[in-house]
């Protein structure tokens, strides 16, 4: 097996190449950097010496993050939302073929998962599911990159050979990957002899390729906020990034099936990030006070504070002065005692508003009344349906019996 480079071994081979061929981007072209090593080390990852300093994506898709949820709710969702087993293999097998390229990189698997989650959520984007082989299906394609929508203008660099389009291009894959990047730096890391950027595998090693170049130490929170940066392009996703890390790396998530696309997270008007702060301020005002009324009107029976009174020897009070919103007392509809106006007297006891001040506990009574009225309704048809059962039995029975008498008599003639 040929003996690794050092990182200055690396970078001294370079520069002389670039020399030559005038330009580092021609250097590493030569170098054939990310390509597969033959041999008994197949599958093993060449990295960089220089620091890999344009973005491998574009923008990030839309949906891996969702904009209600926003950064709080991707965080909060991270156990529930886990990690499809073949995306969680390829990224623990990404980290042990980085550390066999170069060990000093010290390339973490919780970092690669992040990236993972906040391109693409584990290539379950857009209704796509991973297989068990890690491929994502039918496949991630980010917006056609035409300038057009706020999107960069990119003409097309792969004649449509990864992203299915000739004319512009359009990243690709649980990563993300721009065509032009992928062509150039794509590795084979199942050696299945196809550098597929659908394939999880592939694409998660490729992005540990790109962000060991150079001579970081990605266990230091400061060089790996500088790789995550050079990679995605976005200052914006970096924080979510390394918070997403760092969770993992605390063991907050679960290993789910494979062939499984997500749903969307549910979230409060509360905690929605589309909206303003004010503007979820005053919804968690709302939804708080709501909370209060639910559990203040419970079932009714509170006594009044004025009204109330008990059997009905003192009538009601006027309307507002029953027990908690709906007055004491056992009468009225839903909850409150007496007429739905309250100060209600004789067994009805306490006045207040009655009626459904509790709109919750007012759907469940309609509900409850509606299911009584069907249960009723069926029950009578059966028992209706069981009486004309028996009653045609008797007359069957009845008219059997005729027929046997009469056979008897002609039997006897």
């Amino acid at each position: 097996m040929p003996r690794k480079l050092t990182r200055a071994q690396k970078a001294g081979a370079l520069l002389p190449m670039a020399l030559l061929v005038g330009g580092w981007s021609a250097a590493v072209g030569n170098l054939g950097l990310a390509n597969a090593i033959g041999g008994s080390s197949a599958g093993v990852p060449k990295v960089p010496a220089t620091v890999f300093d344009q973005p491998a994506t574009a923008e990030r898709m839309a949906e891996a993050i969702d904009p209600q949820a926003g950064a709080p709710g991707t965080i909060s969702t991270l156990a529930t939302n886990g990690i499809p087993s073949a995306a969680l293999y390829a990224y623990h097998h990404a980290e042990t073929l980085l550390a066999d390229a170069d060990a000093s990189c010290r390339l973490p698997w919780n970092l690669i998962a992040a990236l993972g989650r906040v391109e693409s959520n584990h290539g379950r984007v857009e209704g796509n599911a991973l297989s068990n082989d890690g491929v994502a299906s039918p496949g991630i394609f980010g917006a056609v990159l035409d300038g057009k929508g706020g999107t960069q203008k990119v003409a097309d660099t792969d004649q449509g050979r990864y992203d299915h389009n000739a004319l512009y291009d359009r990243t690709v894959g649980p990563f993300q990957f721009l065509p032009k990047v992928w062509d150039r730096y794509a590795v084979d890391s199942d050696t299945d002899g196809l550098k597929d950027p659908q394939n999880a595998n592939d694409s998660a090693a490729t992005a540990g390729v790109l962000l060991c170049s150079g001579s970081g130490d990605l266990s230091n929170e400061r060089d790996a906020r500088a790789a995550v940066q050079r990679f995605s392009g976005s200052t914006s996703d970096v924080d979510l990034v390394m918070k997403v890390s760092s969770s993992y790396a605390s063991g907050v998530y679960s290993q789910t099936p494979d062939g499984y696309s997500t749903s969307t997270i549910l979230t409060a008007q509360s905690n929605d990030q589309t909206l303003s702060p004010s503007e979820r301020s005053k919804a968690h005002k709302k939804q708080k006070e709501a909370d209060e009324n639910a559990a203040s009107t419970d079932d009714g029976s509170s006594s009044g504070t004025n009204g109330g009174g008990t059997s009905g020897v003192i009538p009601g009070g006027g309307s507002n002065n029953g027990g908690s919103n709906n007055g004491g007392g056992n009468g009225g509809s839903n909850n409150g005692g007496g007429s739905n106006n309250g100060g209600g007297n004789g067994n009805n006891g306490g006045g207040g508003n009655g009626g459904s001040n509790n709109p919750v506990q007012s759907t469940v009574k309609k509900t409850t009344d509606t299911v009584k009225k069907t249960t009723d309704k069926v029950k009578k048809t059966v028992d209706n349906t069981t009486k004309k059962v028996d009653d045609t039995t008797k007359k069957v029975g009845e008219t059997t019996k005729k027929v046997t008498d009469k056979l008897k008599k002609l039997g006897k003639k």
